[in-house]
């Protein structure tokens, strides 16, 4: 009996060091967290970041990931501070981002080899781990490699340091970025998608009618509606063959006229739509009248962004 007293004693002693352990451990992490948010530096002007950004070469893609963690360790007073600093981020990178696309075949030209091989050594992998520490990744489109933005990379760097339309404007492109819009002026999301799309963007205009990014979101607003009223090259709206306009596309657009007929765009769709409606939907030059209407234009000999 004694000696199974003495062994609960034993275990009960050990259970509070291991309490105590994982206490201390507790709270080291809690500090260390703590100390995280406490280092961070409020910025209340842009001098030191612009310094930053002089003082980095462009031509040197690892300069996005020194701006990137200047970015995140840092917060800026205001939102008008941190929206300025988002458009001075966003220049440098994609000018650092284009300059290595346009150098890839003439600066690596071994490295483009295996890449098109899909050859994996540790030269690739290198390569491919900068391009993920810089918010990149590689894609190809008609036989030539370029790189562009990661889903979320603009998203995660300023969520600390963004007013609330810029927060909405990124996490409106980050799900965009996560799917392909056209390559070889061919539509490659849904016709439904593409309407997603439309009304994201003229609603987050009505939203915020002074945001500094109006160009850019009515730049987004009018090419997926253009896109939706005229197709591509490579995704035709009407049967090739009796001009009747495709099942799909006919659908869609009752769906949009039916779920934001008090919309801008729903009000374009629903003026277009009548149109097609009176010519038993087959093609008709008076569709053009809306667009000149509108002042939008046909997506026929156009190559939007890809993504």
């Amino acid at each position: 009996m004694k000696k199974l007293i003495y062994l609960f004693l034993i275990l009960a002693v050990l259970g509070c060091k291991e309490k105590s352990k994982q206490a201390e451990e507790t709270v080291s992490v809690k500090s260390e967290i703590e100390t995280q948010i406490i280092e961070k530096k409020v910025q209340t002007n842009l001098d030191e970041y612009i310094s930053l950004i002089d003082s980095l070469n462009v031509y040197d893609i690892s300069s996005i990931k020194v701006l990137k963690n200047y970015v995140i360790n840092n917060l800026f007073e205001t939102d008008e501070l941190a929206d300025s600093a988002y458009y001075l981020f966003l220049e440098f990178f994609y000018a650092s981002a284009n300059n290595l696309t346009d150098s890839l075949e003439t600066k690596y030209p071994n490295l483009v080899k295996k890449l098109y091989v899909q050859e994996e050594d540790s030269e690739v992998r290198e390569f491919l781990g900068l391009l993920d520490d810089c918010g990149l990744d590689l894609f190809s489109t008609e036989g030539y490699f370029y790189v562009d933005v990661q889903p979320e990379f603009f998203n995660e760097t300023f969520k600390d340091n963004s007013s609330p339309s810029l927060k909405t404007f990124l996490k409106l492109r980050d799900n965009e970025l996560k799917n392909a819009f056209s390559e070889d002026a061919m539509l490659l999301i849904s016709f439904n998608e593409l309407a997603d799309r439309i009304y994201n963007w003229e609603k987050y205009l009505k939203d915020y009618p002074e945001t500094k990014l109006k160009n850019e979101a009515n730049y987004f607003f009018e090419i997926y509606l253009e896109t939706f009223l005229t197709g591509m090259d490579n995704t035709r709206l009407f049967d090739s063959e009796s001009r009747i306009l495709l099942p799909e596309v006919k659908q869609s657009y009752e769906s949009y006229i039916k779920n934001h007929a008090d919309t801008k765009s729903g009000k374009i769709i629903q003026e277009y739509y009548e149109i097609l409606k009176g010519n038993q939907f087959k093609y008709t030059g008076r569709i053009d009248d809306i667009l000149k209407k509108y002042n939008l234009s046909k997506m026929h000999g156009i190559q939007p962004h890809t993504r």
